[in-house]
């Protein structure tokens, strides 16, 4: 076999493979093809085709070191130059392959391929090991993988035993390398004519999901730790300052700062302080399209159902970003999520002043329950130094009741809770207690005694029913009377997504629910953000509003931004638009499920949610550059 033959077979088993990928991720979400009524089948072909080149492109990119290695050997004939190149090929390659089948996991979990933010959970590897081998649902890629690395090996070897260095003449040989040379340059240029194959060039069809099976997981994982390196080395720059602190202040109406906190106002009630406990339940991937009220027929929430009709309930609640951190961060402190920058991390751990702070400033204790370890996303770290006096997570329960790698199950959290809340309750003081569920996100833990079709489905109803029993059992608490219990998701779950970022993920169920509360539905735009002062109004406590929370009951927002890590949303009830850092994505009709992109079609629309989305983002940046949200 000689060097043609060599690299030809390397770049066909390459692209075969990540085709494969490619075909399995195009058949786990082809609904999203098969329902957006408009994408045709010559419009997959072409994503197909598309994608050949983009495989190409990274095939070109790894191969060419091992074709320099071998030029020079076919020439020197030294041995060590031939073993570089099939390792050097064995390795990247495999890494490429593995990175495939990840890509397709992630997809399928977060619609969106798989950049440099992955990497901020591989400070805890044994959680995300735990997780992939004790959910059998991420199996069906890494099997694959392991085999499809196995048969590699195998073939790579043999071609390598097989290679032998081209006994023609040297002014032949060095012809057929320059040819070879100029055709692996064409593939990792993308292209003959024009520019080299960028990101961008992949979206022109209507159906975004087409437009990003277009793309190698692997070209698209570079773009996204170039772009990392430039925004670390650029700061946000979406408008100039001072105009988005003016913006921010008017829409919030704000004349006069209490302090150099540009957004901080003060908020008085004329009553007497309404001093109940606060219970914060953050329901993990509780969705809104997963409950009756929202239209869903499986019947997997018929007590959050109940408790819904019974409670002061919003029905256009929007997630802070798409993790837990994002929801926690959200909940208690009331800041946005910038882009895909992780609040709880960092060097520098920001102190700020929102639910925990303000109630213990009202003498109140705060506990936080963590179902798993606390180290992960850095909660631990971050909420102790928030506020939040007593934090509980898996080592203060016995072994015997972690369930999966993220610990232990809601039935077991709550019921540990309602023990510690006993004893909080005794010593007269008022408290904040806050429960992370987990039961709804897989590796799941499941009883026997929770039926339904699918594990999924049965999860959700396991979660439901964890917190039907939980508040069966905290109203026969003495404490429960003089206590308000807030239910919010800390984010919601993909499902039928029809733009760039599924709505599905950020729309999600929140409820106030307390002893003799009067059942409403609140129908304003409102954020997770908009829950801390909302619970101020009916705690009655003066405090000062370091955030960019609104009051729910008194006031209005014409709309609420939210976060897909690279992506920015902004919704109001019939307009959706997205924006990255450096341009904007589309303008959406999203109420009439309408693909048609309008941001070219009303400027003024889209001029209006640009300035009220970037002022927003820009002044929260402001504030936390110069530590300005803390007391």
């Amino acid at each position: 076999m000689n060097l043609k033959k060599l690299i030809f077979k390397i770049y066909g088993f390459s692209v075969i493979i990540f085709g494969l990928f490619r075909a399995t991720l195009y058949f786990l979400q082809r609904r999203e093809v098969i329902n957006d009524g408009i994408s045709t089948a010559s419009d997959v072909l072409s994503a197909f085709v598309w994608g050949l080149r983009y495989d190409l492109l990274i095939a070109g990119f790894i191969v060419i070191l091992a074709f320099i290695l071998l030029v020079i050997y076919e020439f020197i004939h030294k041995t060590f130059l031939k073993i570089i190149a099939f390792w050097w090929l064995f390795t990247v390659l495999g890494l490429a392959f593995m990175l495939a089948a990840a890509d397709v996991v992630y997809y399928h979990k977060f619609y969106q391929h798989i950049t440099v933010k992955a990497l901020e959970w591989f400070d805890r590897p044994a959680v995300v090991f735990g997780m992939i081998f004790q959910e059998p649902r991420y199996w069906f890629m890494f099997v694959p993988f392991f085999l499809i690395l196995f048969v590699f090996y195998r073939q790579l070897k043999k071609w390598f035993e097989r290679y032998q260095p081209d006994p023609r003449p040297v002014k032949k040989k060095a012809l057929i390398f320059l040819i070879l040379l100029i055709l692996i340059f064409i593939s990792i240029r993308g292209r003959v004519v024009h520019a080299p194959l960028r990101l961008e060039d992949a979206f022109v069809l209507h159906n975004n999901f087409l437009n990003e099976l277009k793309l190698n997981p692997v070209f698209v994982f570079e773009k996204s730790y170039e772009n990392y390196l430039n925004d670390r080395m650029h700061p946000l720059k979406l408008m100039p300052e001072d105009e988005a602190v003016k913006f921010v202040q008017k829409s919030l109406k704000i004349n006069r700062p209490v302090n150099q906190n540009p957004i901080s106002r003060k908020t008085r009630f004329d009553t007497i302080p309404n001093r109940k406990n606060v219970v914060l339940v953050l329901m993990e991937s509780m969705a809104a399209w997963k409950m009756a009220y929202f239209g869903n027929k499986e019947n997997r929430t018929p007590y959050l159902d109940s408790l819904f009709k019974q409670s002061i309930a919003f029905t256009r609640m929007y997630s802070n970003g798409i993790h837990t951190y994002a929801g926690i961060y959200g909940v208690n402190y009331a800041y946005p999520e910038i882009f895909d920058k992780h609040p709880l991390k960092g060097a520098d751990i920001k102190v700020y002043h929102g639910l925990p702070q303000v109630l213990k400033a009202h003498h109140y204790q705060t506990a936080f329950f963590i179902p798993h370890n606390k180290d992960f996303d850095n909660l631990g770290n971050f909420l102790s130094k928030n506020a939040y006096d007593r934090i509980y997570y898996e080592k203060d329960y016995p072994a015997d009741s972690i369930r999966t790698i993220w610990g232990v199950d809601d039935h077991f959290l709550f019921n540990f809770a309602l023990r510690k809340i006993d004893k909080m309750a005794e010593s007269g003081q008022n408290f904040l207690a806050t429960v992370l569920t987990i039961s709804d996100h897989g590796p799941f833990y499941i009883p026997g005694h929770i039926k339904g079709k699918t594990d999924r489905i049965r999860a959700t109803r396991f979660a439901d029913w964890s917190i039907a029993d939980f508040m069966h059992k905290a109203s026969e608490k003495s404490w429960f009377k003089n206590s308000v219990f807030l239910f919010v998701a800390d984010h919601g779950e993909g499902y039928n997504r029809r733009y760039p970022v599924p709505l599905t993920y950020n729309h999600i169920p929140a409820l106030i629910y307390y002893k003799g509360v009067q059942p409403r539905i609140i129908d304003k735009m409102a954020g997770q953000i908009d829950l801390f002062p909302t619970l101020m109004h009916i705690l009655k406590l003066d405090y000062i509003n370091f955030t960019f929370g609104i009051d729910l009951f008194k006031e209005d927002r014409p709309y609420i931004y939210f976060n897909h890590d690279k992506i920015e949303g902004l919704i109001d009830r019939t307009h959706l638009l997205l924006i990255d850092r450096h341009k904007t994505i589309g303008l959406y009709h999203y109420l009439e499920g309408d693909l048609t992109d309008y941001k070219d079609r009303e400027p003024e629309k889209r001029k209006e949610m640009e300035i009220y989305l970037k002022a927003h983002l820009q002044t929260a940046k402001y504030i936390l550059d110069r530590d300005l949200q803390k007391f």
